[in-house]
C-alpha cells in the first residue's frame, strides 16, 4: 500500500466483554494461574469484529481502531478467533499461547489479504504495511528529535523521558510528511497502522500499558 498524506478522524471507542475469569482453586484442587491480556485491533477490515478465545465469546463487535477490555485467561494453548461480523470473514490464530511471558497487548494488523497478531513493544512500532520505510521523528517538546528509520514491523525505543511529545511521521523515498500528531502527552508505546482499507491514511494510537491496566487513545493527524 502507498502512505497517503490525509487527515483522518481519530475515533476510538471500547467493545463489550465478558471476561473469561480464572477457575477457582479450593480445597484438593490447585489454583490454575492466570494473566490480563488485551487485544488491539487495528487491521482496517475488520471493522466491527467478535474476538473469542477457544470456544468462549469474549468481546462482541469490537471497533477499528478499539482495544477490548482487560480479558483474564487462565494459562494455556488456545484458539484466538478475529471475525469481522459485516462480511463473516474469520481468521483464527492457533497456537496462541498464554504463559508469564506471553504479550500484555496483542495487536492484530494487516498482512496482505490476511492478518498477523503482534505485540506492543514500549516505544514506536509500524504496522503499516508498505514497501517504503517511514521515517519517524519524535521531537521532546524540548527541541531535541529523535529520529528513527521504520520499516514494516520494525520498533524503536523512545530514548526521551519527557512529559510530551510531537510524532511527525515522512515516507522514506521522498521526505514528504504524511502525519503530524501534534503535541501530545507522552506514552509507552505509539502504534502505526493503516487508518483506512484502500487510500493509505497513516493512522496513530498511543497506548499506556502495565501488566493490570491499559489505556489507549488515538493520536487525529492535524496535516
Amino acid at each position: 500500500m502507498t502512505i497517503a498524506r490525509r487527515k483522518i478522524l481519530g475515533l476510538l471507542a471500547a467493545g463489550a466483554t465478558s471476561a473469561l475469569a480464572a477457575c477457582g482453586g479450593g480445597g484438593d484442587y490447585p489454583t490454575v494461574p492466570t494473566r490480563f491480556l488485551w487485544v488491539l485491533n487495528l487491521h482496517p477490515e475488520f471493522t466491527s469484529t467478535d474476538v473469542a478465545l477457544g470456544p468462549d465469546l469474549l468481546v462482541s463487535g469490537m471497533p477499528f481502531p478499539g482495544l477490548t477490555p482487560r480479558i483474564e485467561a487462565e494459562f494455556g494453548v488456545y484458539v484466538l478467533g478475529l471475525r469481522d461480523r459485516p462480511t463473516g470473514r474469520t481468521l483464527n490464530f492457533s497456537d496462541f499461547t498464554i504463559d508469564a511471558l506471553s504479550p500484555t497487548i496483542n495487536v492484530f494488523y494487516r498482512y496482505g489479504s490476511s492478518g498477523r497478531l503482534g505485540a506492543s513493544p514500549l516505544g514506536i512500532v509500524n504496522y503499516f504495511e508498505s514497501s517504503e520505510s517511514l521515517i519517524a521523528d519524535l521531537d521532546d517538546g524540548n527541541g531535541n528529535v529523535q529520529t528513527s528509520v521504520l520499516a514494516f514491523e520494525r520498533a524503536a525505543a523512545q530514548v526521551s523521558g519527557s512529559a510530551n511529545c510531537r510524532l511527525r511521521l515522512s515516507r522514506a523515498s521522498d521526505g514528504i510528511v504524511v502525519y503530524d500528531s501534534g503535541l501530545r502527552q507522552r506514552t509507552d508505546a505509539i502504534v502505526v497502522f493503516p487508518a483506512d482499507a484502500t487510500v493509505g491514511l497513516v493512522g496513530v494510537v498511543a497506548l499506556n500499558y502495565t501488566s493490570a491496566d491499559a489505556s489507549v487513545a488515538s493520536w487525529a493527524n492535524v496535516l
